[in-house]
């Protein structure tokens, strides 16, 4: 039965402070927002059912101190179903105006660097960094993360996050649901 159930059973976005998405989870990466303020990716283990997995949350903080809120994805069972690449995006806007954008996530270990491709045509390059090695029980393979700011390139809708290995290969690419 457990081979029925699909590898990604959840993929949420939620607004909740980022405050607790800290608190819960293992800081794994942060750094400046190109338009003031601060973005955090981090990572909590969360079975979801009876399978095993994780919870990554990628948050921001806007220039004046306010929550942005924080971006929330699980994934349970292999990450090899998912092509080996899982990238969240969390967008903050006032009225009208995009305040922030930011992207992280997890992907394959033999993964060198993570492209974004806007609509606009720019792109946003990635690197990645190892994960824990507990994260292979968890995910069914050895994974890195990765994270970044997507206002420093561009303020266009992504049309493609894709991730490559070392000789500059392919290894999955993922594109927005519309």
């Amino acid at each position: 039965m457990a081979r029925l159930l699909p590898a990604i059973l959840a993929a949420a976005v939620l607004l909740v402070p980022s405050a607790t998405a800290s608190a819960e989870g293992t800081h794994l990466l942060d750094g400046p927002v190109a338009a003031g303020g601060s973005w955090e990716l981090s990572i909590h283990r969360q079975s979801i059912g009876p399978v095993a997995g994780v919870c990554i949350d990628l948050g921001a903080t806007l220039p004046d101190g306010s929550d942005a809120g924080t971006a929330t994805g699980c994934a349970a069972g292999s990450l090899k179903v998912d092509h080996g690449l899982f990238p969240l995006t969390s967008t903050a806007h006032a009225g009208d105006q995009l305040t922030s954008a930011v992207i992280g996530g997890i992907v394959t270990a033999r993964a060198h660097e993570v492209r974004v491709v806007f609509r606009d045509g720019k792109h946003l390059r990635l690197p990645v960094k190892t994960g824990p090695r507990a994260w292979r029980h968890v995910l069914k393979m050895d994974v890195r993360y990765f994270g970044g700011d997507l206002m420093a390139v561009s303020s266009s809708d992504v049309a493609s996050v894709s991730a490559y290995d070392r000789r500059g290969h392919r290894l999955a690419r993922t594109r927005p649901h519309r």
